[in-house]
């Protein structure tokens, strides 16, 4: 019987990963993960990193500041603050709603804050409910941002071919491309010295702790190189 970890031990492991890693542990949960190559993730992961840095640097110098919420109000958009919302066993923690829409669940937020208060200082210090919130609002801002430059940025022109039949080709943009710019957009908007992917852990831990050590597991063999996964061959 495998005894469950303390979440101060998985938070000092994941604040270690690096953001290749996380990139690569996005993936392996995207529907088109086995289409890539291996060296074409790499590549990709990198880029949208690049590409979620450089908007928040664009966003940083247009409006003289680092305060999402500030941000949020230059951009209009419309925040609601509300309840976790449960869609069968999922937890939602945040959703943007095209055009101006972004709701965020507070309750998650709280809980993972309430949860974090008994580790040691340095991880509460990183990870205060204000904290949480502002990375989630500044994941939320880019996908707002996406849609503006959807022509030009890089998480959505980036595409991989599905199919081609007598000369018709169907491209497909890459979801998991979006969430890498994202999560590097919050991260350099907010300063934050450690991968925001780590929420994906912190926030599910006080909904299914089990399924929270399972992720913590998969990112940490993602991480070590010891997932190898097989690419289609199409």
């Amino acid at each position: 019987m495998q005894v469950q970890m303390k979440l101060g031990d998985m938070t000092h492991n994941l604040l270690q990963v690096d953001d290749e890693a996380w990139g690569l542990y996005a993936f392996s949960r995207d529907i088109l993960n086995q289409r890539i190559l291996p060296e074409r993730k790499t590549e990709m992961i990198a880029k949208a990193i690049a590409c979620g840095k450089e908007y928040a640097q664009k966003i940083i110098l247009e409006y003289g500041s680092t305060d999402v919420r500030m941000i949020a109000q230059k951009l209009k958009l419309k925040l609601e603050f509300q309840d976790a919302l449960m869609t069968g066993k999922r937890v939602l923690f945040a959703c943007y709603t095209p055009p101006d829409k972004i709701e965020i669940m507070e309750e998650p937020v709280r809980k993972a804050a309430e949860l974090i208060q008994g580790e040691e200082p340095a991880i509460v210090e990183l990870f205060q409910q204000a904290v949480i919130m502002n990375t989630i609002l500044g994941h939320e801002i880019f996908h707002f941002v996406e849609d503006q430059f959807e022509q030009e940025i890089y998480t959505r022109t980036e595409k991989i071919l599905l199919w081609s039949l007598l000369g018709y080709k169907n491209y497909s943009t890459i979801r998991t491309l979006s969430e890498i710019g994202a999560m590097a957009f919050t991260q350099e908007l907010n300063r934050l010295s450690y991968s925001p992917f780590i929420l994906d852990v912190l926030l599910y831990y006080s909904y299914d702790s089990s399924s929270a050590e399972k992720i913590y597991r998969d990112v940490l063999g993602v991480s070590s190189g010891r997932c190898r996964e097989p690419v289609e061959d199409y």
